[in-house]
């Protein structure tokens, strides 16, 4: 009786034991989609800029190769319109300028590629900008904003950002950047917020 008290006390501590590791790493995992960079974007000197911006960009959740081939599906059976509607539900992060009066870009879409010296990571938002005293042309061709980012192994590196852009959604599940129709805007000094 005291033996098969002491065993099921064992299987007991042992289950306890699984169940904490197991949620240990689901929250690990979780916390591990979340990433904060900050850079400096290039002055943009059309516009007279002197200065450069601060921005932050912030990632709470990457785009799954799912979830790009649910949004192929929905492109081919329901149309372009019902893919943007879809598209423009999923938040995956933001775009954020430092002193940018609240205005701010959500992205709807962001992988991450590893590479041999790092990570490359994509991030997709539908087309605006940012700066409250611009009057951008909008450009049916090009209806996106894409971020691209190259990053070493210790999170710093630099990125281009694409105002006016347009994107490829591949039967491996990858988001591309398709073509633009303005040179990108520099961002240098990337680097994670730890």
């Amino acid at each position: 009786m005291k033996r098969e008290n002491k065993m099921e006390k064992q299987k007991k501590t042992q289950f306890f034991s699984w169940t904490a590791s197991g949620m240990c790493v689901f929250l690990c995992t979780g916390l591990l989609a979340q990433e904060k960079f900050q850079g400096r974007l290039f002055p943009d000197a059309t516009r007279g800029s002197q200065r450069a911006e601060k921005i932050i960009i912030s990632i709470d959740d990457y785009t799954s190769s799912e979830e790009v081939f649910k949004l192929i599906q929905t492109f081919h059976k329901n149309g372009y319109k019902q893919f943007r509607d879809d598209l423009r539900e999923m938040k995956k992060g933001i775009l954020r300028p430092v002193g940018g009066m609240g205005v701010q870009a959500v992205f709807h879409l962001i992988q991450s590629t590893p590479t041999e010296k790092g990570r490359d990571i994509i991030l997709v938002s539908e087309s605006q900008s940012w700066n409250l005293d611009s009057r951008r042309r909008h450009d049916n061709r090009f209806p996106y904003l894409v971020v691209e980012l190259s990053l070493n192994e210790k999170g710093e590196g630099s990125g281009n950002i694409y105002l006016s852009a347009d994107i490829r959604l591949t039967s491996q599940g990858i988001i591309e950047k398709a073509g633009y129709n303005q040179p990108p805007r520099q961002l240098l000094g990337v680097e994670v917020l730890k």
